[in-house]
């Protein structure tokens, strides 16, 4: 169940180039939470951007009631909350969405991540990490300065190795470039991903080949949030047959294997 909710904002910073974290007071949207999921949150008190902006959770402390987000400033509603002050308040609806299906305890995992798409995949290695599975992160970037939140893992005990675009830090090359250098993930219980499409298409292709299953957590644009609007729809194909699915009410996790890779 979602909640609707103004919360106060504890602390802002930038974390990489154009990349800031944000830390929120939302005691009843992190006691709900679960990996995969975002909220739906308002960037200005004025109608000036319109509509609400998506983001996923990026941590939550539940015994604290604390959210955590991290976003890239790419417009202007971004940009708003780039310039939030620790005090102030925002509005927030979720949790919202189907977040990734946890596998059994114990397991061993491999997990996917470029760009910032390394943000949601943070809650799920640190659920991952309470469940004692054994977690390998395959961490993408540009350069070194965009690499974000290795350190992170790395505190919760996943193995991380990284591929940077040009070579900065790293691995030199994509991370699917870098999974085939690694193949430990064909041994793996479940493959979890989020980052470019293009990544996450040529990962779905290599889990299919080796028959591991994988779930990947979809990016599109939002209007409503909701399901109601119908603007971030993707096509899934589920036994042969080709159907559209909501990002926000129906995703934005999906099989990888199901998702139409265009």
């Amino acid at each position: 169940m979602s909640k609707v909710m103004d919360a106060r904002v504890l602390a802002v910073y930038p974390v990489a180039p154009e990349t800031f974290y944000m830390e929120l007071e939302a005691p009843d949207i992190a006691r709900l939470a679960v990996p995969g999921q975002f909220v739906h949150i308002r960037c200005s008190d004025s109608k000036d951007p319109l509509l609400r902006r998506p983001l996923s959770i990026h941590m939550v402390s539940r015994p604290k009631g604390v959210l955590a987000l991290l976003f890239r400033v790419a417009g202007a509603g971004t940009a708003l909350l780039a310039q939030k002050q620790p005090g102030e308040r925002v509005n927030l609806m979720g949790p919202l969405g189907r977040g990734f299906s946890m596998p059994l305890p114990g397991s061993r995992i491999a997990v996917a991540a470029g760009g910032i798409g390394a943000a949601p995949l943070v809650f799920l290695v640190q659920e991952l990490a309470h469940m004692k599975c054994q977690v390998t992160l395959y961490l993408g970037a540009r350069d070194k300065k965009s690499l974000l939140c290795d350190g992170q893992f790395e505190q919760m005990e996943a193995e991380v190795v990284v591929a940077t675009d040009d070579g900065s830090f790293g691995f030199k090359g994509t991370v699917p470039e870098l999974m085939k250098k690694h193949p430990d993930w064909r041994r793996t219980a479940m493959t979890y991903m989020c980052g470019p499409k293009g990544m996450m298409k040529e990962i779905a292709a290599l889990l299919q080949e080796a028959d591991v299953p994988g779930e990947a957590s979809l990016e599109e644009h939002m209007g409503c949030g909701v399901g109601a609007c119908l603007s971030c729809a993707v096509k899934i194909s589920h036994h042969g047959e080709i159907t559209h699915k909501r990002v926000c009410a129906d995703g934005p996790v999906f099989p990888s294997w199901q998702v139409v890779w265009e």
